[in-house]
């Protein structure tokens, strides 16, 4: 294992912002793989596993110097600030680093952050980013792939999770760095889970062993694993999205990974003040909750669950 200095970006009223990575195997093996940690200060389950990871493939590295087969640089993240100060977005600004790419090296501070990491991390034959999901949600484990050219659904189920979401592009996502890593022909993926501003370890656990699986399965390190679930494909239109009709404490029945039936109830939600029943929200369709809204407060027409509708596609 290699630790290096990645970048840095001078400040004006503080020290430099460091961002290190960590390299492993023979640099430009093939095949090679980059795994990028949360943009977010918010999102500790994603920085959890990319630590996790820097420090499993040290300990199997120092055990037998052949594991890795190609080449593996993680960053585990490019915001220390953010980390730092408990904010969500760039705290200069309240912007957002991955709505920044391909970068622009003589703009704003998180344009000039994405146009380094995207220099630094644009050469490898896979890319795997750690995200968040941004709304006030819990969700299970997932791989989302964008609908382009290069994008490979059988390559994201050697991840071996429950769920791939195949997204089509919006044009939102053409500033994110998983859709500019596919234009420049790596095979991207992101990896989301967990609950802002909390850790989640046995969901982060699985996402570590997802990403092991999915080295192992591509020939990057020499390791055996066991074969995960074969990846259940969902689009928006298999997306069930229930949102809520009122206002109030919100007091969930169901949680996410639960198997639930047409008409179930899922959550209720009382009047914050006298405590009067509002709403029962109720489940329109079978399927697995994928998303549940995660905060006691919830707003009229907030997005309360989302669902995969059970489908012959599967």
């Amino acid at each position: 294992m290699k630790e290096e200095l990645l970048f840095q970006i001078d400040s004006l009223s503080r020290g430099p912002m460091s961002v290190k990575a960590f390299r492993f195997g023979v640099p430009d093996a093939t095949p090679s793989c980059v795994i990028v940690g949360p943009m977010t200060g918010n999102a500790i389950d994603q920085l959890w596993i990319a630590s996790h990871l820097v420090r499993f493939l040290r300990q199997k590295e120092l055990e037998n110097a052949g594991f890795v087969k190609g080449e593996i640089l993680i960053v585990p993240t490019a915001n220390t600030y953010s980390f730092n100060m408990g904010k969500a977005f760039w705290p200069m600004d309240n912007t957002d680093i991955d709505v920044m790419f391909p970068g622009y090296d003589k703009g704003e501070t998180t344009q000039r952050i994405a146009a380094k990491l995207f220099e630094k991390t644009n050469n490898y034959d896979y890319a795997i980013l750690l995200e968040a999901r941004k709304d006030h949600v819990e969700c299970v484990p997932y791989v989302k792939i964008l609908n382009t050219e290069n994008s490979d659904v059988e390559d994201a189920r050697d991840f071996g999770l429950d769920f791939i979401y195949q997204k089509d592009v919006d044009p939102i996502d053409t500033v994110s760095i998983n859709y500019n890593w596919q234009v420049w022909n790596a095979k991207s993926f992101s990896i989301i889970s967990g609950k802002k501003g909390t850790l989640r370890k046995i969901e982060s656990g699985k996402v570590i062993d997802a990403i092991i699986r999915f080295l192992s399965l591509k020939g990057i390190i020499d390791y055996k694993v066991f074969q995960g679930a074969k990846g259940n494909i969902v689009t928006k239109e298999s997306i069930e999205i229930i949102k809520s009709a009122a206002a109030g404490l919100f007091d969930a029945l169901a949680q996410v990974g639960d198997h639930v039936a047409h008409g179930q109830p899922l959550a209720r939600i009382y009047n914050a003040l006298d405590g009067s029943l509002l709403q029962t929200i109720v489940s329109p369709s079978e399927g697995i909750i994928t998303c549940r809204y995660d905060y006691p407060l919830i707003f009229q027409n907030a997005i309360a669950y989302r669902i995969a509708k059970l489908s012959n596609d599967y």
